[in-house]
């Protein structure tokens, strides 16, 4: 009986020195993962970094001590810069949101009507759409621009908020078509035989269950209108009326000399407001790309 028991625990305990490398390999595992993810995210930071050194800097300490910290550290180059850009800064964010807002508007209309209605030509209707999606916008480029300056658009607002609503509205679609595919027919059909009308079922019922979605919508394009450069470039030639990426590039020259440390400090400044979008829109954010993804 003893010698059986004895086989028994032999066959069922391992040596020790195997159970002991079966312990670390797999923590051994995790320090490598963080070590290699800690170091991309270092080497992303560096350039925030080093933005946020030089706009404490002056020329001189930037030409000079290239990697060195700021001595003293110039706290007024974040009010000169934020002084010169405040009107580009308040302008582009006033174009990102209202154009956003209106693909928005546009696109849950789109995509509620090509995922839950059926008329002659939808899909073919919907393929020409995608398709446009295919054609680089530089092609579209100087053809845009003459259309414009024959409407007599450029030079004003609605250069930037028409091309803005219009040059997000085919991804818009696309988006919103996905995710309001998944919502089950049954519960129109119920709100339908209650005596809700369409205009209800869209508010009451399409809006709030595509909110996640058309968060992200809102996200992707704002930040689209907000970064865009060289639409801007090419129709807006009144300061008063001009982006901030254009701003950015032309407002710090005095005398053929660039100021670096303001112009650094208005880099910083003028992400706040992706910085804040980013911050409280997460959440919606990752979960309408998930819920798009799973429903595509």
């Amino acid at each position: 009986m003893k010698t059986q028991d004895m086989n028994v625990a032999k066959v069922a305990i391992p040596p020790a020195r195997g159970r002991g490398w079966s312990i670390r390999w797999p923590m051994l595992n995790q320090v490598i993962i963080v070590i290699v993810l800690s170091m991309l995210v270092l080497l992303t930071l560096v350039p925030i970094i080093f933005m946020v050194v030089s706009s404490l800097k002056n020329n001189s300490q930037i030409l000079s001590s290239f990697w060195a910290l700021p001595s003293p550290a110039l706290w007024e180059n974040y009010s000169n810069g934020f002084e010169k850009i405040w009107r580009y800064m308040f302008n582009t964010v006033l174009y990102a949101v209202s154009a956003s807002v209106f693909v928005m508007a546009l696109s849950a209309v789109a995509g509620y009507i090509f995922a839950k209605k059926s008329f002659p030509g939808k899909e073919i209707l919907f393929l020409l759409m995608l398709a446009m999606m295919m054609i680089p916008s530089v092609l579209t480029l100087i053809p845009a621009y003459v259309l414009y300056e024959n409407l007599g658009l450029t030079n004003t607002p609605w250069a930037i908020l028409i091309a803005s609503a219009a040059g997000g509205q085919v991804f818009g679609t696309f988006l919103c078509r996905s995710s309001m595919a998944g919502i089950p027919d049954e519960m129109f059909e119920a709100s339908r035989m209650d005596g809700a009308s369409e205009l209800t079922v869209f508010l009451r019922m399409v809006i709030p269950l595509s909110l996640p979605i058309l968060a992200t919508l809102f996200i992707m394009h704002s930040v689209g209108v907000y970064n865009d450069y060289v639409w801007p470039l090419l129709t807006i030639r009144d300061n008063s009326i001009q982006v901030i990426s254009v701003g950015l590039t032309t407002v710090f020259s005095k005398f053929g000399m660039v100021e670096m440390g303001p112009q650094f400090a208005a880099y910083a400044i003028s992400s706040i407001p992706l910085i804040l979008t980013f911050t409280f829109g997460m959440k919606y954010y990752v979960q309408g790309m998930t819920q798009g993804a799973l429903k595509m």
